[in-house]
């Protein structure tokens, strides 16, 4: 790999945890971590840092791909997270150590093993989130308008699953959404999804303050309903009913298992696998809507 080119508004994971690029100057870097703690570094060390903690990360999933399906379950000497707490829901945290490089982020992604794509998690600056995407993709353009997978913290609930935004400024590149719609519109793919969602419960949703649309779209039968509050909207395709959204509105689109705090906290260090199963699922899904330049 070669050296990251850093930008302003980038955010990046080093060892003392996520940070955000403010400012960018030859060969130097001004970054601020979540605690409000800022420091000018060198790029070079930090694209250092971030590709030896990723490198390690690819090097467990290759050992682990490596061992036969009788072994036992290698000890992942990346990753200190033994589960989700109790404390780790809510809505406002900042700064939780379970997103961290030895955390939920690092064990979700030894467990990928996708064929020709590289994936690494990525905590959110200041909210209560990982997203995880391929290395080299997250680092082209803008990463909000990227398709990604992700998993979420509020108070009483977990939300993992696939996320692509769709912009509203003309300006701004709409690849990935126009690539994820594109794949949408084959049959074959539309049928696929809506198995998937009926068989692993997930829901489809905006999840903006202000949402291009209000509810959740589930599967019934082979088709789509949009629920809210009661009222239900039968949808007879879902690329078609995903175009109709006003251009002048920023789509959040989420694809998502959602689960209660009670059921996460039991499940401990095998939440990790449930995160990194249904990623797995919905790998082809991921693969046809990332773009690269």
């Amino acid at each position: 790999m070669t050296d990251i080119q850093f930008k302003v508004g980038q955010e990046h994971e080093n060892m003392k945890g996520a940070y955000k690029v403010l400012t960018v100057k030859k060969d130097t870097i001004c970054i601020c971590w979540e605690n409000g703690e800022q420091a000018t570094t060198a790029a070079a060390l930090q694209s250092r840092i971030i590709e030896r903690m990723h490198q390690e990360r690819a090097r467990i999933r290759a050992k682990r791909g490596a061992k036969s399906k009788k072994a036992k379950k290698p000890v992942l000497a990346v990753s200190k997270f033994e589960g989700l707490k109790k404390d780790d829901f809510s809505k406002e945290l900042a700064g939780a150590a379970w997103r961290h490089y030895d955390g939920l982020g690092g064990a979700v992604a030894v467990r990928l093993s996708p064929e020709r794509l590289d994936i690494a998690p990525w905590p959110r600056y200041g909210l209560p989130e990982i997203e995880w995407a391929d290395f080299n993709h997250r680092l082209d353009g803008d990463f909000r308008l990227q398709a990604k997978f992700f998993a979420r913290l509020d108070e009483s609930r977990l939300y993992f699953g696939f996320y692509v935004e769709r912009s509203d400024q003309e300006k701004d590149t709409k690849k990935d959404w126009n690539a994820f719609i594109t794949w949408l519109r084959d049959a074959d793919n539309e049928s696929w999804l809506n198995k998937v969602v009926s068989e692993h419960d997930l829901s489809i949703y905006d999840v903006k303050d202000e949402p291009a649309f209000t509810g959740a779209i589930t599967s019934t039968g082979d088709k789509w309903r949009l629920s809210n509050k009661g009222h239900k909207q039968e949808i007879e395709s879902l690329a078609d009913f995903l175009d109709s959204l006003t251009d002048s509105t920023w789509v959040d689109l989420q694809i998502a298992k959602i689960v209660v705090k009670k059921k996460v906290v039991t499940r401990g260090v095998e939440i990790a696998d449930d995160i990194a199963g249904l990623f797995e699922l919905l790998m082809p899904l991921y693969e046809a809507s990332v773009v690269f330049d």
